[in-house]
C-alpha cells in the first residue's frame, strides 16, 4: 500500500470513528442557533422562577402579599401591580420570543422538522411555564394557613387556581390564535385595528405562516413597537418613582410585583437591545459591562452617610468599656440587696446576624424578657449584635431610650414597664425588601452605567430610611433612628441604657470594624477598628451605624469609608468575620475579669451571656446538644476537582468556624449554666427565611417556638425562666 493510500484510509477510519461527533456538535449549533433569540426572555423567566423557589424569601413575599390582602393593607394597588407584572412577564417573555424568532439573522438554524418544532413551541412554553410557576408557588405559599373564610390561605389557593385558569387560557389562546387572528381579519376586513390585532395575536403575514427567521426587522417591529413604548414607560415610571421616594412608593407596589415589573421591562428592552447585537454584531452587553467596570473608578455611590444635622458634643463624647462597668456598678449600689453577700447578675447579649430573621427575633427574644421582667435593663450592661442582630438590639435599646423605663421616677421593681415588644414587633415586621428591591432594580442599577455618582441612588440609603419610617410610623413624634447614635444615652445619668457594639468588617484589612457608644481600647479589644475614632466629631445616625454591621452580601453594597474627601476602605457584613457577635462579648468579659481580680464587688458580679442564635436548627439531626453541634454536623467531602474546590471550600467554612470556636470559647469562659442561647427550628409548613421581609405567619412561628421548649436544642422557655429567677433574686426584698 502506497503512503498516500495509508493517510487516505486511516483519514476515512477517522471520519467513521468521529462521525457521532460531528453529528452531536451539528445538533448543538441548530438548537443553540434555534434558542439564541428567545435567550433573553428564558433567562428572565427562570431568574423569576428562582426567586420563587429557590429563595425561601421568594414564597415569603407571596404570604406577605396575601396577609396584607386579607388585612386589607395595599390591596387595590400591590393586586393592580401584580397582574399587570405578571401579565407583562409571562405574555412579554412569549411575545418577544416569538417576535426575534422570526427575524432573519446572518446566521441561523438549518431548516430542520425538529429545529422547527423547537421554534414553534419553545416561546410557547417559556410563557406557560411562568404561569404555571407563579400557581404552584402560590399553592406552596399557601401551606402554612388554615382553610377558613378570607384567610390568607384561602388567597393564595384562590390565586393559584387564578394562575391555572390563566395557563389554560395561554396554551388554548397559543394554539388557536391564528384562527381566531383569521376570524378577525374577516369581520375587521379592512379596518385599521385588523393588522395590529392580527399580529399582537401571534399572527404574521400569510407566507410566513409557517416560517421562522425569515421576517425583517422592519416587518417584526411594524406593530410590535406599541408594546416596547408601553413596556420602557412603565419602566421609567417606576425607575422615576423609585428615585424619588422608594420608602414610600415601594411597599404600595410590592416585593414580587416589583420583581416581575424588572424582568418584564428586561424582556422587552433587553430582547430589543440584544436584537441590535445581533443584526449589526455589535457586543451591547459586553460593552455595558465594560462600561460599567470603567465608571466603578469613578462613579461610587456608596458612601457612608453622615448625619446631615447638627451634631452635639455629646452625641460624639464616649467613655471606655472600663468606665462604663463602673457606671453600671454605681447604679447597682443604689439599688436595694436581699442580704450583705448579694451578687450581682450581668447580663451581655451577643445576637447572630441573618436578615430581618435575626433582626425580628433578637428583638422579641429581648423584648419578651424586659416585658416580663421589668429589672432586666438594669442588669443587662451590653449588646453585640452582628448583621441583622444588631438591627433588632438597637430597636430593643432604642425602645428602652423611649420607654417609661427611661422616666427618672421609674423604679424597676415598683411598677411594669410599657410593653416593649408589641413596638418592636411593629416596627420590624415592616416590609424592608420592597424598597430595597426597588432601588437594587431601578436607580441604584442604572448607576452603574452613570459616569458620576448620585448619592441619592445608593439601595443602602434606601434601607436606612425605610428602617427610620417604620420608626416614625409605631413611635409618631420620635425619630430615634434617624438621630446620631450617640443621643441615645444623652441621659444615661437618669437611668441605666446598655451599651451597643454593632460589628462590621473591614474589606482591606479583614478585622472586625465596631459601632459602640463606648471608646474600643486597645486593652478592652484585640486587633479591633475603632468606628468612632474613624469619624470623629462627625456623628453617624443609628439607622447608618447599624447598616454598617448589616451590609448584607449584593444585597446591601460595601459601604465606603470616606473622610476629608479620601477613602480609607469598605465595610460589609460583620457576619464576614464572625457571624455570633461573641468575640466581642468575650473581650468584655475579660474587661470583668480584671476588675474583679484586684476589687471585691466584681467578685460578686455574675456575668451571663445570652446568645440569640439565628440559623434554624434542623430536627432530622434528633441527637445534636449544642456543646457538640459543631462536632456532630455530619459533612460530605467534595468529590469533584478537589485540588480546585478545597482552598475556596475552606475559606468559606472558616467563617462559620471561627463563630463555632467564638461561641465554645464564651460558654466555656462563664460556664455553660450562664450561657443562655435562644434559637428556632426549622419548620415542616413554613421555612423562616432569611431576608429583609416576614410574613405574618412566619412571625407568629417565631414566637410560638420563643414560648415553649419544643424546639429542642434550644430549650427557649427554660431560659426565660431561668433568666427571671436570676432577677427576682437579685431585687427580692429584705
Amino acid at each position: 500500500m502506497s503512503g498516500n493510500s495509508m493517510i487516505q484510509a486511516i483519514l476515512a477510519w477517522l471520519s467513521r470513528r468521529t462521525d457521532f461527533l460531528v453529528r452531536i456538535w451539528n445538533v448543538a449549533r441548530n438548537i443553540g442557533l434555534a434558542v439564541r433569540p428567545m435567550r433573553f426572555s428564558l433567562l428572565m423567566v427562570l431568574a423569576g422562577i428562582a426567586f420563587l423557589f429557590l429563595s425561601d424569601q421568594g414564597l415569603d413575599t407571596l404570604r406577605d402579599f396575601a396577609e396584607r390582602k386579607a388585612g386589607r393593607q395595599h390591596d387595590a394597588s400591590q393586586t393592580l401591580f401584580f397582574f399587570l407584572g405578571a401579565f407583562l412577564w409571562a405574555y412579554g417573555s412569549w411575545y418577544w420570543a416569538r417576535i426575534l424568532v422570526s427575524i432573519r439573522f446572518e446566521t441561523g438554524p438549518d431548516e430542520l422538522p425538529w429545529v422547527h418544532k423547537i421554534q414553534t413551541w419553545l416561546p410557547r412554553l417559556i410563557g406557560l411555564v411562568a404561569i404555571l410557576a407563579l400557581m404552584v408557588a402560590f399553592w406552596r405559599a399557601a401551606t402554612p394557613y388554615a382553610d377558613v373564610a378570607d384567610s390568607p390561605g384561602l388567597i393564595l389557593k384562590r390565586y393559584a387556581l387564578y394562575s391555572l385558569m390563566g395557563a389554560v387560557g395561554f396554551a388554548v389562546f397559543t394554539l388557536t390564535r391564528r384562527d381566531l387572528s383569521g376570524w378577525l381579519a374577516t369581520r375587521l376586513a379592512g379596518h385599521r385595528l385588523s393588522a395590529p390585532l392580527s399580529h399582537y395575536l401571534g399572527s404574521v403575514q400569510p407566507r410566513h405562516e409557517q416560517e421562522y427567521g425569515k421576517a425583517d426587522v422592519a416587518e417584526a417591529f411594524r406593530y410590535s413597537w406599541p408594546l416596547l413604548l408601553f413596556t420602557i414607560l412603565v419602566a421609567i415610571g417606576l425607575l422615576v418613582a423609585f428615585a424619588i421616594s422608594p420608602e414610600a412608593t415601594a411597599p404600595q407596589v410590592g416585593s414580587t410585583p416589583i420583581l416581575l415589573l424588572a424582568s418584564a421591562g428586561w424582556i422587552a428592552i433587553g430582547s430589543a437591545a440584544d436584537l441590535f447585537g445581533m443584526r449589526t454584531r455589535f457586543p451591547v452587553f459586553i460593552t455595558l459591562f465594560l462600561l460599567a467596570v470603567a465608571f466603578s473608578f469613578i462613579n461610587d455611590n456608596h458612601a457612608v452617610r453622615v448625619y446631615a444635622g447638627r451634631a452635639s458634643v455629646q452625641d460624639t463624647a464616649r467613655v471606655t468599656t472600663e468606665q462604663a462597668l463602673r457606671r453600671w456598678q454605681n447604679q447597682q449600689l443604689l439599688r436595694p440587696v436581699a442580704h450583705a453577700t448579694q451578687t450581682y447578675p450581668l447580663f451581655i447579649v451577643a445576637a447572630e446576624g441573618g436578615g430581618i430573621r435575626a433582626a425580628y427575633w433578637t428583638a422579641t427574644v429581648l423584648g419578651r424578657i424586659q416585658d416580663s421582667n421589668p429589672c432586666f435593663a438594669d442588669q443587662l450592661f451590653a449588646l453585640s449584635g452582628v448583621s441583622g442582630g444588631s438591627l433588632g438590639a438597637a430597636v430593643f435599646t432604642a425602645l428602652l431610650a423611649d420607654s417609661t423605663y427611661a422616666n427618672p421616677n421609674f423604679r424597676c421593681g415598683a411598677a411594669a414597664t410599657t410593653a416593649l415588644l408589641p413596638d418592636a414587633q411593629a416596627i420590624l415586621g415592616e416590609d424592608f425588601l420592597a424598597p430595597t428591591m426597588a432601588a437594587m432594580l431601578y436607580p441604584d442599577l442604572l448607576q452603574r452605567i452613570l459616569p458620576v455618582p448620585v448619592a441619592h441612588f445608593d439601595r443602602a440609603r434606601v434601607l436606612e430610611t425605610a428602617w427610620e419610617r417604620a420608626w416614625r410610623k409605631t413611635r409618631p413624634g420620635s425619630d430615634r433612628f434617624a438621630e446620631p447614635f450617640g443621643r441615645l444615652w444623652h441621659a444615661q445619668q437618669d437611668y441605666w441604657l446598655p451599651a451597643l457594639f454593632l460589628n462590621s468588617t473591614w474589606v482591606e484589612t479583614g478585622k472586625r470594624l465596631i459601632a459602640s457608644n463606648l471608646q474600643l481600647a486597645d486593652d478592652d479589644f484585640s486587633d479591633v477598628e475603632d468606628l468612632g475614632l474613624f469619624y470623629g466629631d462627625r456623628a453617624l445616625s443609628l439607622s447608618t451605624a447599624v447598616h454598617l454591621s448589616a451590609r448584607f452580601t449584593y444585597v446591601s453594597p460595601a459601604g465606603t469609608l470616606t473622610r476629608d474627601h479620601r477613602t480609607y476602605g469598605h465595610a460589609v457584613d460583620g457576619g464576614y468575620f464572625e457571624n455570633s457577635g461573641t468575640t466581642t462579648a468575650l473581650e468584655i468579659l475579660k474587661t470583668i475579669d480584671q476588675l474583679a481580680a484586684t476589687e471585691n464587688f466584681w467578685r460578686h458580679v455574675e456575668p451571663y451571656v445570652i446568645l440569640v442564635a439565628n440559623e434554624p436548627a434542623d430536627l432530622r439531626y434528633p441527637n445534636i446538644k449544642l456543646a457538640t453541634w459543631p462536632k456532630s454536623r455530619a459533612t460530605t467531602p467534595s468529590g469533584c476537582c478537589n485540588e480546585v474546590l478545597s482552598p475556596l471550600t475552606a475559606m468559606l467554612n472558616t467563617r462559620g468556624a471561627r463563630g463555632a470556636y467564638a461561641r465554645e470559647t464564651t460558654r466555656w469562659h462563664v460556664g455553660t449554666a450562664h450561657f443562655l442561647q435562644f434559637g428556632l427550628c426549622k419548620n415542616d409548613s413554613v421555612e423562616i427565611p432569611l431576608g429583609w421581609t416576614l410574613s405574618k405567619v412566619v412571625r407568629d412561628t417565631m414566637q410560638a417556638q420563643l414560648a415553649s421548649d419544643t424546639c429542642t436544642p434550644y430549650p427557649n422557655r427554660s431560659n426565660l425562666e431561668q433568666i427571671g429567677t436570676a432577677l427576682k433574686k437579685r431585687f427580692a426584698r429584705r
